[in-house]
């Protein structure tokens, strides 16, 4: 999906199946594992063990291509936050490695007036839950 006059690098995003468009750019985020600090009466030396214990999805968030219309992507994303409920985030790199997780959209700012190009933008944060999957090698 390429919009007209404008290509970014060639990944898509898609939630619930649903086309988001093409993605400018975006925060990887990162995978956290929380954990814990404690000591014991019985520790010798006095340092601190540590004990792991949930793995953190954390966000990502993505800059995408708006399409204005009736049908287009930001009103089909905004559909799916008032909607309220987890879906499939899948985002789909130009060299078909993927990276797919639970998800719920929590932040969807409008649309960004045009730039000098006449290209216009909206931002997109998920919040993930549960375990990511990631296929392929990313570039």
């Amino acid at each position: 999906m390429t919009t007209e006059g404008f290509s970014a690098m060639g990944s898509i995003v898609t939630f619930d199946g649903v086309t988001l468009g093409e993605v400018e750019s975006w925060d990887g985020g990162a995978d956290a594992l929380e954990s814990e600090k404690i000591l014991t009466c019985d520790s010798a030396d006095m340092y601190a063990d540590l004990i792991l214990k949930a793995f953190d999805p954390g966000e990502r968030t993505f800059t995408v291509i708006f399409q204005p219309g009736a049908a287009g992507n930001y009103a089909l994303a905004k559909a799916k936050f008032d909607a309220r409920t987890k879906g499939t985030l899948l985002l789909t790199y130009a060299n078909t490695a993927s990276f797919s997780a639970q998800a719920a959209i929590t932040s969807l700012p409008r649309p960004s007036a045009p730039d000098a190009a006449g290209v216009q933008r909206f931002t997109i944060s998920f919040t993930l839950a549960g375990k990511s999957d990631f296929t392929g090698v990313a570039a």
